[in-house]
């Protein structure tokens, strides 16, 4: 299970070995040497383990160690080398399987790394990590394989994280050809990537465009994993953003009552197995991107229920009881008893301190090993939320 819950770097950044300038004179006649990261032309070079790598400048050099080269570079010494001569045919076909074999597990482990700096926010530092999986996945697939797909989708994303609309449009489009070429990839995939498609298009202010790659992406994600999975609730959450942002309140927040009773419902079976439906498999545990991507997702929904309903109404309460969930599951007892009893005060005064529901949460608060705190005297007045569209309203 996940343990840390605020944003943490995975790993503190630290500086590569020296670099040095390059020498014009020392690429061979008609090589251009191009820089590892951008592609751009070198101008400087340092070795890791005695392998040289080039990059456009030590900025650049830096977010690629500290975003990939560092965890890979003592295995990417056998690659870079010249390969050996081997007269044997079955001898040659081994060192070829060794080497695939190897890139394999790189392009694994490059996600991988990626995808942890992409959800903790660190846009820049997952694209080294993303770069070097696609690169690895050219080399074993060949171009327009529907294996490059998620490689595409990280770029996307982080570019997307990082404002750059021209290049994640880039990156979804080259995904989008992959997919189109092989029509059976899974559902998934077709889902992600309709999801980054329409978070694409509400940055850029195309809202009913948005709305249509949304749609898609919650109707393949519910061909995957079904209308009531958290990977589905993603697609709604969005949803959500984009019916806001055309001030369509109403249809904002019931898109949110859906995302917050699909993950209330998940959580609780995942902390307490008795509430896993007879006959019912078990909630597979949340992996750390499904874990930080709930937490984020939950607290959003507090903030725009706060702000369109009013800090003390009962759909805010139910949104911080199913956050504080999530932060138990990830063992942040303190903050998950904070929120937890947020939730009491407004359960107390909304439901009555004798309601099975306020009971429940009360049942939670000393699960987490703390104890509910009664409000004291009368109810204090309900704060009216003023309209999250401004004067206009909604």
């Amino acid at each position: 299970r996940a343990v840390g819950i605020e944003k943490v770097r995975m790993q503190g950044l630290s500086r590569p070995p020296p670099s040095q300038r390059l020498n014009p004179l020392a690429a061979n006649k008609g090589q251009k040497l191009a820089c590892e990261l951008s592609g751009k032309p070198a101008t400087i070079v340092v070795n890791f383990y005695g392998v040289p790598y080039y990059y456009s400048d030590r900025q650049t050099l830096e977010l690629d160690w500290n975003g990939i080269k560092q965890k890979i570079a003592q295995l990417l010494v056998p690659l870079r080398q010249p390969p050996a001569v081997i007269p044997s045919v079955d001898e040659r076909e081994r060192q070829e399987a060794n080497v695939r074999k190897s890139k394999l597990a790189l392009i694994d482990l490059c996600r991988v790394e990626s995808t942890k700096f992409l959800v903790h926010g660190d846009f820049e530092l997952s694209i080294p990590g993303a770069v070097q999986a696609l690169r690895f996945s050219l080399d074993v697939y060949g171009a327009g394989k529907i294996e490059l797909v998620p490689c595409y989708l990280l770029l996307a994303e982080a570019n997307l994280g990082l404002g750059r609309h021209k290049q994640a449009e880039e990156y979804l489009s080259l995904a989008n050809w992959s997919i189109l070429k092989n029509p059976d990839c899974s559902n998934r995939t077709k889902s992600q990537l309709y999801r980054n498609f329409g978070k694409l298009y509400a940055s850029q202010g195309k809202h009913d465009e948005a709305l249509r790659q949304l749609a898609n992406d919650v109707y393949f994600s519910s061909l995957q994993v079904g209308p009531e999975h958290i990977e589905t609730a993603g697609g709604y959450y969005y949803l959500a953003t984009v019916f806001y942002l055309q001030r369509r309140l109403d249809c904002a927040l019931a898109m949110c009552d859906k995302v917050v009773d699909i993950w209330f419902k998940h959580i609780a079976q995942l902390l307490d197995p008795n509430k896993v439906p007879a006959g019912a498999e078990p909630p597979e545990d949340l992996a750390e991107s499904q874990l930080m991507d709930g937490l984020q997702t939950l607290t959003k929904i507090v903030a725009l229920r706060e702000e369109s309903m009013g800090p003390d109404h009962i759909t805010t309460g139910e949104a911080l009881y199913t956050v504080s969930l999530v932060y138990v599951y990830a063992r942040d007892r303190q903050r998950a008893l904070q929120l937890l009893n947020k939730a009491y005060v407004i359960y107390y005064y909304e439901l009555g301190a004798d309601s099975e529901r306020t009971n429940e949460l009360v049942r939670s608060i000393r699960a987490a090993g703390g104890e509910p705190q009664v409000p004291k005297g009368p109810r204090p007045q309900s704060q009216m939320p003023s309209s999250p569209f401004g004067e206009q309203g909604g």
